[in-house]
């Protein structure tokens, strides 16, 4: 049985990027209230907007400590890998990385635009909170990683550098189901009374990018995608 002891590497955060992480939650709070404007036909007021933010990037941090701690605690099972044959056909596009990162998170701002109360937004972070809790089960029992080839590249330019970043920030026994593509659906699946087909775009980009800068294999995306589909439709109901 292979070793299981890899950990991904503890960052600290110093005082002062928590203080400009504070002064940051207020300006984009701000921004969001102005694109609410723009773009929602009954914005939240102002300060609203202010505890919402706040509540959201302590929930982020709260939550990165979870997936953080499990990764570096998953080493009980055996780690499988879920390669297949369609696997070796998909080509290595490290330019994708770029979707893969940023819209994810500019997608999930566009749901705090468009909430029309407090009440409504905890709901969502609840559901976004059961999408977490999910992962890491599975994280922990059913520890998966992609081919060890799929992390040997050469970095030569901007895409690999970033990816290769990326990539230094887990362990690689996360991969299944792929929670980004678990985020993805949830947060998609949200905002489609919004924005309509867009939110099934946003989701496909993410599955296809997830797949083109070799983070999951194919059968990590279909589950994750299930799983958030799972998560919205039960929150939805309670």
């Amino acid at each position: 049985m292979e070793s299981q002891t890899t950990t991904a590497p503890y960052k600290r955060i110093s005082p002062g990027y928590m203080l400009l992480l504070l002064a940051s939650t207020f300006v984009i709070s701000i921004l969001y209230y102005q694109m609410a404007l723009l773009f929602s036909d009954n914005p939240m007021p102002m300060f609203d907007y202010v505890v919402f933010t706040c509540i959201v990037a302590i929930i982020i941090l709260g939550a990165y400590q979870i997936f953080f701690w499990v990764q570096n605690n998953n080493y009980f099972f055996k780690t499988r890998c879920l390669a297949i044959g369609i696997d070796k056909y998909i080509p290595f596009w490290p330019i994708w990385i770029w979707p893969y990162s940023f819209i994810y998170y500019i997608m999930i701002g566009m749901v705090v635009i468009q909430i029309s109360s407090l009440s409504e937004g905890l709901y969502h972070i609840f559901g976004g909170l059961m999408v977490l809790l999910a992962q890491c089960v599975f994280f922990m029992i059913f520890p998966c990683r992609v081919p060890k080839s799929y992390r040997e590249y050469e970095v030569k330019n901007t895409s690999t550098r970033y990816l290769k970043f990326v990539q230094g920030l887990d362990n690689g026994r996360n991969c299944f189901p792929s929670m980004h593509n678990s985020v993805a659906a949830y947060v998609g699946l949200v905002l489609l009374p919004t924005i309509g087909i867009w939110s099934y775009v946003f989701i496909a980009s993410i599955a296809i990018s997830s797949l083109l800068v070799k983070q999951h294999q194919f059968l990590d995306i279909v589950p994750g995608l299930l799983l958030g589909w799972g998560i919205h439709t039960l929150v939805t109901l309670i």
